[in-house]
């Protein structure tokens, strides 16, 4: 019953942000500049975001224990569950489905999905450290974009910490020992997931992670800087490393389905910010959101739908055998 109202909180905010970014647009003038962007530019722009997912599933298999074999579909099969269901329910959900997928259809178990999901975070968060840097080097900041940066870094920082900690500390549980606690249990869990964060304790592969994850960030700005080229906007080299920079500190949590409302408000602020007109920097929030979440929603329901096709051809043919049998 709590969790509604939360919910419904969120949506209002969302809306409510979208909402300000309206009224002061002639939305007439800003679909007339939605209608006028090259659709070669969009095409390239949802091909570079769809890069990400590529990269992303290999960041994955990647941080996969090297004990464990698993098919690389099977594994970029799991990311494009959890891209869709991260991009279409609110957090934690979709890291919960992306956890359950990759525990489920990868056959690895819950503590390495678990492992992998927060290796996957930590690879991330120093990406968008890497991205935030860059930022605050070329361009000149609002206080509060700069205090923020700050708070993110530290928030980094802590949990990196926590990971390299949990890495390279032994674990206390032994296999086959039985545990009747619940905090116990706790811990057995926590012991066995720490296991499996060996990415963290091999300098090389820690390494390849790293890069992996900053060529997601590379994927995602390029996308950004096509669907700026779309409208032939003539915008500072700067202005994608920005809007990236400014994503990365809003869609930190993704609290509505989507980033819906916080993703375009962010853009309109960060365009209009660069010195564009409501309307231009309105279209170019939409048209990059719209880009961003062609492939990374729509790739999951195209493997959910190959799977299921897959699935019903062969019941019937094992269906057709038993009956000529």
């Amino acid at each position: 019953m709590k969790k509604k109202p939360f919910i419904f909180l969120l949506w209002a905010f969302a809306a409510g942000l979208f909402y300000l970014c309206l009224q002061s647009i002639d939305l007439g003038r800003a679909w007339n500049e939605i209608i006028r962007a090259d659709p070669s530019w969009l095409l390239l722009a949802i091909f570079f975001n769809a890069c990400i997912l590529g990269v992303w599933a290999s960041l994955w298999y990647l941080l996969l224990p090297q004990k464990i074999s698993v098919p690389f579909v099977r594994i970029f099969q799991a990311n494009s569950f959890m891209s869709t269901s991260c991009n279409t329910i609110p957090f934690p959900g979709g890291h919960a489905v992306g956890v359950m997928a990759l525990a489920r259809r990868a056959e690895v178990g819950h503590t390495v999905a678990l492992s992998v999901l927060a290796l996957d975070q930590l690879m991330e968060g120093f990406a968008k450290i890497f991205v935030l840097t860059l930022v605050a080097i070329f361009v000149p900041l609002p206080e509060r974009m700069g205090q923020a940066i700050l708070i993110f870094v530290i928030v980094i920082g802590l949990f990196a910490s926590i990971m390299f900690y949990m890495a390279h500390k032994k674990p206390r549980v032994r296999e086959g020992q039985e545990i009747k606690s619940f905090t116990g249990k706790i811990r057995t869990l926590v012991s066995r997931w720490s296991v499996h964060l060996e990415v963290l304790r091999d300098v090389r592969t820690f390494s390849s992670g790293l890069l992996l994850a900053l060529v997601m960030m590379l994927a995602q700005t390029l996308g950004i800087w096509a669907v700026q080229k779309s409208l032939g906007l003539d915008l500072p080299l700067w202005a994608p490393i920005l809007v990236m920079g400014a994503l990365n500190l809003a869609t930190v949590l993704p609290i509505t389905p989507g980033n819906f409302g916080i993703y375009e408000g962010t853009a309109f602020l960060v365009y209009q910010f660069c010195g564009l007109a409501p309307e231009a920097a309105l279209s170019l929030a939409l048209l990059q959101h719209l880009c961003f979440l062609v492939p990374m929603v729509g790739t999951g329901y195209l493997v959910l739908l190959f799977l299921t096709s897959a699935q019903k051809q062969s019941l019937s043919k094992a269906e057709w055998v038993s009956d000529k049998t």
